[in-house]
């Protein structure tokens, strides 16, 4: 099975649905001081039902594609504003495999996007094959939300799982670090066509 999470960062963990990963990540959210960090892996998601750029971008047209990304990064904003007026350190770290899927073609674009409304997103070859990783949002060092994508190959979330226990939030820290250390740092947003600038 493509990135799952090991039973050690389960262990002790609690297990939610959907609508529990949303809720604890608020609570989380509302606790965060310093840090937050996204690490993202999987090479496709499938995204909810109705995502207009997604649909527009699989159905050949980038421009239009971009355009809907600006908008809904737009809907963003008041997350950006939290997170200058908070003073928090904001960082999602995202893990490419080559070629890039049909769906990190799209989202390169909304990257950009993100990344020029001044979000801080980082891109590495991990150290180790990216099946091997799976997705966690870091919150300071109280708590973790794991991703649970179902078997793959394309990620879904279904639900995760809330961690707590300290020795497994570092553990999860150093994952993180050892990417950030020992990946190879990529500049895939230098490799977006000109087509889908418009």
């Amino acid at each position: 099975m493509m990135h799952q999470p090991p039973e050690w960062v389960l262990d002790g963990s609690e297990r939610l649905t959907l609508d529990g990963f949303l809720e604890a990540f608020g609570r989380a959210w509302a606790r965060t001081e310093r840090r937050f960090l996204k690490l993202e892996c999987w090479q496709s998601y499938r995204e909810a039902d109705g995502v207009r750029s997604q649909e527009a971008f699989q159905a050949g047209d980038a421009v239009r594609a971009r355009r809907l990304l600006s908008e809904e990064a737009m809907g963003d904003q008041p997350l950006r504003d939290e997170v200058r007026s908070r003073n928090l350190e904001f960082t999602r770290v995202r893990l490419l495999s080559y070629p890039l899927t049909d769906y990190l073609r799209y989202e390169m674009i909304n990257y950009e996007v993100r990344c020029g409304l001044g979000e801080h997103i980082e891109f590495f070859a991990p150290p180790a094959p990216v099946e091997n990783y799976f997705d966690f949002l870091l919150f300071d060092s109280h708590s973790a939300l794991v991703h649970d994508y179902g078997p793959g190959p394309i990620g879904y979330q279904v639900g995760g799982w809330l961690v707590r226990r300290p020795k497994t939030l570092d553990a999860l820290a150093d994952i993180a670090g050892d990417v950030r250390t020992r990946g190879e740092r990529l500049r895939p947003l230098q490799g977006v066509p000109d087509a889908y600038r418009a």
